[in-house]
């Protein structure tokens, strides 16, 4: 009488055909979203030059004194003339300082929101690739017990034939084989689904993933909460703001504009010049009130960035304990309950070996056996999924 092979596929590492650094590496090179935000960084970065230099003067030319009944004749007074004359605006209080500044902490936030980008590109990467190998080698011990359910249906025909099994009994072991491939089905579907995932923002081909060893262990991880792209980026922010307040208050010393014109006249008159300086007046007091605004912004954001902080520990430490539990679960089940499964199921097929135990308990013990298995993954899939999450924190290179 056959026996059942039941072969276990829970191991704790992987082989990867296409390392997740290949797919991480790939994204980051060819993600559309990433490089339109280096464009946008290499803009701010031609924003700081501008904003050192002064605004273009203005050329003016014309004539004046025109009269209707001879447009042409310019000899006829001493105001007829034509002119040529410049206008520029002269900025004053360090407003171009302050502005290149502002420029400089735009540049600083497109720069950090593109590195929050990247890590969070990246942790999803992992996510979606060790989530497909888990699926993976789940389907690989369905495709075991697929086989090992089908022993099981020889030998209850068998004992059927013998008169020791009944038809319902060949019918729960059609049931289940049925009930796995369902299983197997969802799998499947899940797969193709996560490998089209991964693909779409890897921007690759991806057949197998493989040529990397990853140990399931307890997580012990530090966040460097400082140096995360995310908190540095209020940061600026905050700087950002406090630079707006001070060109608010700077503009409450307007811009000179200066005007200076040459007339050239009729050979009757002397040529002349004129030169004029326009004052903007600040009585509306609108450039304290947005100064003052500007600051409370900043405040604002500063305010935040306690609060920020202890969310992203918070969100760190929350990963870590869900991966570290669904370790302690996959251990449990892998070492103990599994090991105990396995030595049920080798006795009842001894036993059965002398008729002395019905297939039914052969098909609830390995109905079992393969849920305990199931769950061991479950548990694995969980751990990987959260662990991670964590690179999203960790600023890992």
């Amino acid at each position: 009488m056959k026996k059942l092979a039941l072969t276990l596929t829970l191991c704790t590492s992987f082989s990867f055909a296409v390392s997740i650094d290949e797919i991480v590496s790939n994204s980051l090179q060819n993600s559309s979203d990433l490089r339109s935000l280096n464009q946008a960084i290499k803009v701010a970065n031609e924003n700081i030059k501008l904003t050192s230099k002064w605004s273009d003067p203005i050329l003016s030319f014309g004539f004046n004194d025109i009269h209707f009944d001879e447009p042409f004749k310019r000899d006829k007074e001493a105001m007829q003339a034509t002119f040529i004359g410049l206008s520029q605006v002269i900025p004053t209080n360090g407003k171009l300082e302050i502005k290149e500044k502002i420029a400089l902490k735009d540049m600083q936030i497109k720069t950090l929101v593109l590195e929050d980008k990247k890590l969070k590109l990246k942790a999803k990467i992992y996510e979606l690739a060790y989530s497909i190998v888990v699926l993976e080698n789940k389907l690989k011990l369905l495709n075991e017990y697929e086989k090992n359910i089908k022993i099981l249906e020889d030998l209850s025909k068998s004992l059927y034939e013998f008169g020791k099994s009944t038809q319902n009994e060949i019918l729960d072991t059609k049931v289940l084989f049925l009930n796995v491939q369902i299983q197997k089905q969802k799998l499947k579907n899940l797969i193709d689904n996560l490998y089209l995932k991964l693909e779409q923002i890897s921007y690759m081909n991806i057949d197998e993933i493989s040529q990397k060893r990853i140990e399931i262990e307890k997580l012990v991880l530090n966040m460097n909460v400082k140096e995360h792209p995310f908190i540095k980026q209020e940061y600026v922010k905050s700087k950002r703001y406090m630079y707006l307040s001070k060109l608010e208050k700077a503009n409450e010393v307007p811009d000179i504009k200066v005007n200076v014109a040459y007339f050239n006249r009729d050979n009757k008159f002397e040529d002349y010049a004129n030169i004029s300086v326009n004052i903007p007046l600040t009585i509306n007091n609108t450039q304290s009130v947005k100064s003052l605004k500007a600051k409370f912004e900043s405040n604002k954001v500063s305010s935040k960035l306690d609060d920020t902080k202890r969310v992203l520990h918070t969100e760190l430490k929350t990963y870590i304990n869900s991966a570290n539990s669904a370790l302690v679960n996959y251990e449990l089940i892998k070492n103990q309950i599994i090991p105990l499964k396995q030595k049920i199921q080798k006795s009842l097929e001894n036993y059965n070996s002398f008729s002395s135990v019905k297939p039914q308990s052969l098909i609830k013990n390995l109905n079992e056996l393969i849920s305990f298995e199931i769950k061991a993954l479950d548990e694995k899939f969980e751990y990987f999924s959260n662990y991670s999450k964590t690179k999203y924190y960790t600023l890992e290179d």
